[in-house]
């Protein structure tokens, strides 16, 4: 070429988005050093991210052929952009299905776009916060993928790598060499990681099992398939794991329907494992009133007791300090951070976790009439804030701080005496109470007022937020019981509450149907 001459070169260019811990540097890296070792001038960069999760980091790579960029024998330096252009990307590649649909947002993808994509979920913040399902719909990104990019290529590569004890980095690599769309052969990219020297052999078999399931897609493409999906009751079993347990599934086989054995079931496997068998059994008798009501009301669906069984197992089982101290010493948190390290039985992780104990939760763990005085006791909250009121980290594998928590996830006999015990079943027993007032006016506002405890969840500031909202939306039911459309009502409460984040929503909207529900108007709309 000489120096007159005039061509359009155009370099290869790759956007990878990757979470935080999906190893998105080292897949860059790999990428890069295969570049250069097959005679190209690649360049990568990186905008790191702290809005989801633990961050998703853009990584942009252009890479062009050497001898593209020789004229008269001289290598010439290129000018390569920073981040990607619009609509001009040859490969876009992320670690997780909704980072797919951020690459549609930003314009990474056009019809000349390569998109490789992980179909597992890693929820986003926006996600989590929400009091009910706050999931994004998985299909509706898929649509969208498959209608913008040239091409779409994509499978559980986090699921992969997980089978073969590695990272998704490798299965990316994988799914970029199978994908057709750069000029490498698939033994360019095995020697590029070959020559890192780092997890050979599991990336090695990550990246061959992820190539396969790539290159059989490009034959035959498949569906989708969501790897998140609502969870299911487990079948309950025919014979408990100790006498105690085995008494209550006896009970359950002789006084439940088989439509609510499940369900049934999952309530005292919880209670018995948040406190004991007997707690279990207090469960069960709770649940008789009910029973004998839907046998008359709802013979077929006992919808009711379903929604009751489900829910006061949660309300019965809150959490407090001795749940969240036995939670943290367990064995099987240990064994899932290991699992998460991929540290062996001999190694030593150390766990430092963030405690910030508030003013309720000191004075519910006192007795009763102990935890009345200090919770309607000023001074005692001023001297509580001045010393208490901080953030505290500890490393719950010290042997003093283990022991700690240790003990106090212990004392589930001391549980049933403290004043958070006594506040917790004076709501529950209101709940009921509630319930059983309206059952012969209206079944299905009593159904409705059974979901409203689904808003009582976490603890902290979480749990306060759920609590207003569970005891302004039952307020409101039982005050406008006689209106015909009340159930109705509720159900949009609930709706909100578990879609909005702040309780002044709730009361927004409780104030907008207070009109609706004076006029006991039949064509009124929520």
């Amino acid at each position: 070429m000489t120096v007159n001459q005039h061509k359009k070169i155009e370099p290869l260019k790759i956007v990878l988005i990757a979470i935080g811990g999906d190893g998105g540097g080292v897949l860059t890296s790999w990428i890069i050093k295969m570049c250069e070792n097959k005679g190209y001038w690649a360049q990568s960069t990186s905008i790191a991210g702290v809005a989801q999760r633990t961050g998703s980091t853009v990584y942009y790579i252009e890479a062009i052929p050497l001898k593209d960029i020789t004229i008269n024998g001289v290598l010439q330096t290129p000018v390569l952009a920073q981040m990607p252009g619009p609509f001009d990307v040859d490969i876009v590649m992320t670690t997780e299905l909704l980072e797919a649909g951020r690459a549609l947002q930003r314009k990474f993808v056009s019809k000349k776009t390569t998109l490789i994509f992980s179909t597992h979920r890693n929820l986003a913040i926006a996600e989590k916060e929400k009091p009910g399902d706050g999931i994004s719909e998985s299909n509706a990104v898929f649509e969208l993928t498959n209608k913008y990019a040239k091409e779409c290529l994509y499978g559980n590569l986090k699921l992969i790598a997980d089978k073969n004890k590695s990272v998704i980095s490798a299965s990316m690599f994988g799914a970029l060499a199978a994908s057709g769309a750069t000029p490498f052969s698939k033994e360019d990219f095995l020697e590029t990681i070959t020559k890192g020297g780092i997890a050979v052999q599991q990336s090695t078999a990550n990246f061959e099992e992820s190539y396969t399931h790539i290159k059989e897609m490009k034959d035959k493409p498949k569906e989708l398939k969501p790897t998140l999906s609502p969870t299911a009751f487990s079948t309950m079993p025919t014979a408990g794991e100790s006498q105690k347990l085995q008494s209550l599934i006896d009970e359950i086989k002789s006084n439940f329907p088989p439509i609510l054995h499940d369900v049934v079931y999952a309530g005292i496997t919880h209670l018995s494992d948040w406190q004991n068998e007997t707690w279990a059994k207090v469960y069960l008798d709770k649940l008789q009133p009910f029973l004998i009501i839907d046998k008359k009301k709802s013979p077929q669906k006992y919808e009711l007791t379903k929604q009751i069984a489900r829910y006061l197992a949660i309300a019965m089982a809150y959490d407090d300090l001795i749940f969240v101290s036995d939670q943290k010493t367990r064995t099987e948190r240990y064994k899932e951070m290991y699992d998460q390290v991929e540290a062996s039985e001999d190694d030593l992780v150390h766990t430092l976790d963030y405690l910030h104990p508030s003013f309720p939760e000191i004075t519910g763990f006192l007795p009763k009439k102990m935890g009345e005085r200090w919770e309607n006791d000023p001074k005692k909250k001023a001297l509580f804030t001045k010393y208490l009121d901080k953030d505290r980290r500890m490393y719950s594998t010290n042997l003093f701080s283990f022991l700690m928590l240790y003990t106090l996830g212990g004392m589930k006999k001391w549980r049933l005496k403290t004043y958070r015990h006594h506040l917790e079943m004076k709501n529950v027993n209101q709940w009921l109470q509630n319930i059983t007032s309206v059952v012969d006016q209206n079944y299905n506002l009593a159904v409705e007022i059974a979901k409203t405890y689904r808003l009582k969840k976490g603890y902290g500031d979480t749990y306060d937020r759920g609590d207003s909202k569970f005891a302004f939306i039952n307020k409101f039911a039982i005050d406008h019981k006689d209106n015909f459309r009340i159930d109705e009502y509720v159900a949009h409460l609930i709706a909100v509450g578990l879609k909005e984040h702040e309780v002044a929503k709730v009361q927004e909207k409780i104030l907008e149907m207070q009109p609706l529900v004076m006029t006991n108007n039949p064509k009124a709309s929520v």
